[in-house]
């Protein structure tokens, strides 16, 4: 796991190289080095996980000098890729296998690839270079091009360390990333800055380049079979995602919060690891916050070596500013992830195992039912005329419903932040231009699915994911986001895989290795509160941040919205109000301008 960044160009270039070796250091304490030719830079920042021997630090180059590498990610298959090839291995880490392969295969085989992973692959003798990013989108690639320069990196902010003009955004991207708490796809906040899309490649042949996708999306075969044979066959396949995520030359944890995911992947890896697995625990002093009871039940089942660290929402109200500076794209959702990879990264681990992936393929959310739910009213369609009048909860769902012609992508709506009337009204904001197409798939439990991976799950829960727990060095892997246990989830009917409660599929597949607190209780999130913070210890800090943002954008209302909720009486939430504290805190830190 790192962070990379490279600059091509049709020109000689000379690169402000310390800078942005600095900026990428967080990413990679253990080594940052850079290569250089006439028309190339590239850089990387090391976090040592498989084989920490120097010899497999990057940029790496291969044995005859023409080729360089600098990758970012983990190839969970690495092992069973090298048996197919026939090489006398300089070192065991996955670095050299994705070298070998990529001169091998090129772009041709990057779909046998199983992991998470952004590289690029320069050719010195041709001039050319391939870029690529993992099918799930897990690890970022955020590009800049020019017509003479073409920028890449691990992070926004290393980009903007090559190109400093890029740094400003615009009305319609401010409306876009507030409906969404996210810019989805393969746009960003800023408008220069783009991504690299999950599952895809680009070739840059001397100015020149070409985007294609090694895998996509498409309409699952569904498996007609009896509910025991697709237990059997769940437990099979979650468990050798654990299995293939437990290779590391490092200390290494779960991350254990008590809920059913975590758990899972917990007794899963004790199976192989038995008491040598380390468990790691954030609990908090309030029962209202905490199921650290039932993390240690689970701990003390299998014997591991649990770490159970004890907050106070005090502890975790100090780390709120770190947080803050330490996000590369704006995000009112990922703080939490940030304070327990901080101290799970004190505590002595590199890698940590994280149960993101349960709720999405296996029905953990409300929203998949919901959906359902709101298409029985679509008679309210036709209140459409008196928007205004009604609270903001309710004209969410007037978005919703808006769009039901869309099958499955009427799902997506669900997740938005700001309705568009209110974008228009309270923000004075364009309306939002990003929005789901129609769904290709039926709308099916799975069609719904791939839409909260495209509009949630990967914008937010897997970009969140990388920016904290990289920003303190710690990797995570996320077992349930194994490609074999996706196409398992997506490819099972709506009446199985419904049951009767979240979850059913996995819980009944693994009931047998959990104690029945683990699923024998009402769903908790991780929860803090957050509405009291900001109404009394960080008032001043969220009052000066959203009238710094009305200001921005001329739109007063937002002050009112503000002391309205102070007061205890207005109708946005606290979770709303923060993602507008979050967002403006990101644009002054990074001196982010806006433009019309």
């Amino acid at each position: 796991m790192c962070g990379i960044a490279g600059q091509l160009s049709t020109s000689n270039i000379q690169p402000n190289t310390k800078s942005v070796l600095a900026a990428l250091a967080h990413r990679g304490p253990d080594a940052q080095a850079f290569w250089s030719a006439e028309n190339i830079c590239l850089w990387h920042a090391r976090l040592s996980i498989i084989d920490t021997d120097a010899r497999a630090n990057q940029p790496y180059t291969d044995v005859t000098g023409r080729y360089v590498l600098v990758f970012n990610g983990e190839i969970y298959n690495y092992q069973a890729l090298k048996a197919s090839l026939s090489f006398e291995w300089q070192t065991s880490s996955d670095t050299e296998l994705l070298m070998e392969w990529l001169k091998a295969y090129g772009h041709s085989s990057l779909d046998e690839l199983e992991g998470m992973f952004a590289f690029a692959f320069y050719d010195t003798q041709h001039n050319t270079c391939l870029l690529a990013r993992d099918r799930f989108g897990k690890k970022p690639l955020y590009l800049h091009k020019t017509d003479e320069v073409f920028s890449f990196a691990s992070e926004v902010r290393v980009l903007l360390k090559m190109q400093p003009e890029a740094a400003y955004t615009t009305r319609q991207q401010l409306s876009n990333w507030l409906y969404w708490q996210t810019i989805p796809g393969q746009e960003s906040l800023l408008p220069e800055i783009t991504q690299l899309a999950p599952g895809t490649y680009l070739e840059w042949n001397g100015g020149e380049w070409v985007q294609h996708s090694f895998c996509s999306w498409q309409t699952p075969t569904l498996v007609q079979t009896n509910e025991d044979t697709v237990l059997s066959n769940l437990k099979k396949t979650v468990s050798a995602a654990v299995q293939k995520r437990l290779v590391a030359d490092v200390p290494f944890a779960t991350f254990l919060s008590g809920g059913v995911d975590s758990s899972i992947i917990t007794a899963l890896a004790a199976q192989q690891l038995g008491a040598s697995l380390n468990t790691f625990t954030v609990s908090f002093d309030e029962a209202a916050f905490s199921e650290h009871h039932i993390a240690a039940e689970v701990a003390k089942r299998y014997g591991t070596q649990h770490h159970e660290i004890r907050l106070t929402p005090q502890d975790f109200l100090k780390e709120i500013e770190a947080g803050l500076a330490a996000t590369d794209h704006p995000s009112g959702d990922g703080l939490n992830t940030y304070v327990v990879s901080k101290h799970t990264q004190a505590a002595g681990f590199k890698m940590a195992l994280s149960g993101i992936g349960g709720d999405e393929w296996f029905l953990g959310y409300h929203y998949f039912t919901a959906l359902d739910a709101l298409k029985k009213k679509q008679v309210l369609r036709h209140l459409s005329s008196f928007t205004g009048l009604l609270p903001l909860r309710y004209r969410k769902a007037m978005d919703v419903l808006a769009n039901l012609d869309k099958g499955a992508a009427a799902y997506a709506y669900q997740r938005i932040l700001f309705d568009s009337y209110t974008l228009q009204k309270a923000f004075g904001l364009p309306l939002p231009t990003l929005q789901p197409s129609a769904a290709v798939w039926p709308d099916t439990m799975s069609a719904r699915s791939v839409e909260e991976w495209r509009y949630y799950t990967q914008p937010v829960l897997l970009r969140d994911t990388d920016q904290y727990s990289m920003a303190v060095g710690l990797e995570l892997r996320a077992p349930f986001m194994d490609q074999d246990v996706v196409n398992f989830a997506l490819s099972l009917p709506d009446d199985i895989k419904r049951g009767t409660r979240s979850k059913y599929l996995l819980i009944e597949a693994f009931k047998d290795l959990l104690p029945t607190s683990v699923y024998e209780r009402k769903k908790q999130g991780f929860t803090l509160p957050w509405e009291q913070w900001m109404r009394h210890e960080l008032k001043e800090f969220c009052q000066t941040r959203i009238a710094a943002f009305a200001q921005r954008i001329d739109a007063p209302q937002l002050n009112t919205e503000w002391a309205q909720f102070v007061m205890g009486r207005g109708q946005w939430s606290w979770s709303r109000l923060w993602s507008i504290v979050a967002l403006e805190d990101y644009l002054i830190r990074n001196e982010i301008t806006v433009r019309a």
